[in-house]
């Protein structure tokens, strides 16, 4: 019996050592990578500065808002492929809007100037020009109020509510692009002399970003 045992044991410890004998090292194969959508860098000209200089107060008159000489900032987006893509515009002067101000027919329309003493300096409105080019291409300025799902043309004023804008083609639809050049309109109006503290200096302090978004 004892015989037994000792035999059978023998054969599992045999077998087990055959076993661990001829395992066949292994090595793994590994696939990876990162599916990345191209990559695209907006630029403004000048640093972004719209610089209206030195304004002397003598020249702001009682009871009216002074509008300033319309200015432009080239506006550039650079992509590494060819690439769907919106910008967003967020005031970061919000606090300071002057109701109305720039003329046009809603808030949304109207980008603050900051703050000075407690007083609200002005306001600002944006708009594309005309003539964007895409990959040297005219295109048309469109706009989205539903985060993309569809599209209009015909955008003259840039709002900061929410809309999204783009280029696009004869049907309103955005293209892929590598290279946009376009022109932003900056006009901005200064508020009346009476709710100004102009007894110090009162600096211009309008800021916007210019957010990039892939569609």
């Amino acid at each position: 019996m004892r015989n037994a045992i000792a035999r059978t044991a023998f054969t599992a410890i045999a077998t087990l050592a055959a076993a661990v004998a001829f395992a066949a090292p292994t090595a793994e194969l590994k696939v990876t990578g990162v599916i990345k959508p191209p990559a695209c860098t907006p630029n403004l000209a000048a640093g972004g500065v719209v610089d209206y200089g030195i304004i002397p107060a003598s020249s702001l008159a009682a009871g009216q808002n002074k509008k300033l000489e319309t200015r432009q900032v080239d506006l550039s987006i650079t992509c590494d492929g060819p690439a769907k893509m919106s910008v967003k515009f967020t005031d970061n002067r919000a606090s300071s809007r002057v109701a109305g101000i720039t003329g046009r027919a809603t808030d949304p329309y109207n980008f603050g100037l900051g703050a000075v003493a407690g007083k609200n300096v002005g306001g600002y409105a944006l708009s594309f020009d005309a003539n964007s080019t895409v990959d040297g291409v005219a295109a048309r300025n469109i706009y989205s109020g539903d985060n993309g799902r569809t599209w209009n043309g015909g955008v003259v004023y840039l709002q900061h509510d929410g809309q999204l804008f783009s280029f696009g083609n004869g049907s309103n639809q955005p293209v892929a692009f590598k290279q946009l050049n376009a022109k932003i309109n900056v006009e901005t109006t200064l508020n009346k002399p009476e709710n100004l503290p102009l007894s110090q200096d009162v600096p211009l302090d309008g800021s916007t970003t210019i957010e990039v978004n892939y569609l």
